[in-house]
């Protein structure tokens, strides 16, 4: 597209010129380049936004033997409620306006697009509180599992914290704080190195 084309679009049709920076990061490296690419070819098949230019830097392995691609994104975005739409659905690692270089805005709109952002923040902070409740509920089952495995374990004779570490799959040093809770508790009393029912 021509600078004359970004200019009409931006002066006569109101679209918001932008350069915006995206970036996916996982595993594994073919994962990671397509799903950045299959964002970019759906934001191309929108019709409220006209993709300019796109540059795409090569797969870099990250620490953690993750994978990150960046690609830069210049666009024009029909209005506000579009811009907004697109970043808290593809989540942008930055976005910079380019132009127009003053943004008008009527009440409505802006109204509208605070109710956007806010909708979006309470949607996040719901997520965000069944997320800490699930993991809750799957801690302690977690941890009620790691006692009946070391309570079968000692019923088996397996009495001693390196080899009830062993059978359980658990590091020893992870599995102390749960003996002492159980004695604590009176499920379980340690003789030297060795635990038994109480």
């Amino acid at each position: 597209m021509k600078q004359k084309e970004i200019k009409q679009k931006i002066e006569e049709e109101k679209y918001i010129h932008t350069n915006i920076l995206f970036e996916v990061v996982g595993k594994p490296k073919s994962h990671v380049e397509l799903s950045l690419k299959t964002h970019i070819e759906k934001l191309k098949a929108d019709k409220e936004l006209i993709v300019i230019r796109e540059e795409f830097e090569d797969v870099v392995e990250q620490e953690g033997g993750v994978w990150s691609v960046v690609a830069e994104v210049e666009l024009l975005v029909k209005n506000l409620d579009k811009l907004t739409w697109l970043c808290m659905n593809y989540m942008p690692a930055s976005v910079e306006i380019m132009g127009p270089e003053k943004l008008v805005f009527k009440a409505r709109e802006l109204t509208n697009w605070i109710n956007d952002l806010l909708s979006k923040m309470h949607e996040i902070a719901f997520m965000s509180q069944q997320v800490g409740q699930q993991n809750k509920v799957m801690l302690k089952s977690v941890n009620a599992l790691v006692r009946n495995f070391i309570l079968l374990c000692i019923d088996s004779n397996i009495t001693e914290v390196d080899q009830i570490s062993k059978k359980v799959g658990v590091l020893k040093k992870d599995l102390e704080p749960v003996f002492e809770a159980m004695i604590k508790e009176g499920t379980l009393k340690k003789n030297g190195k060795k635990y038994t029912r109480k």
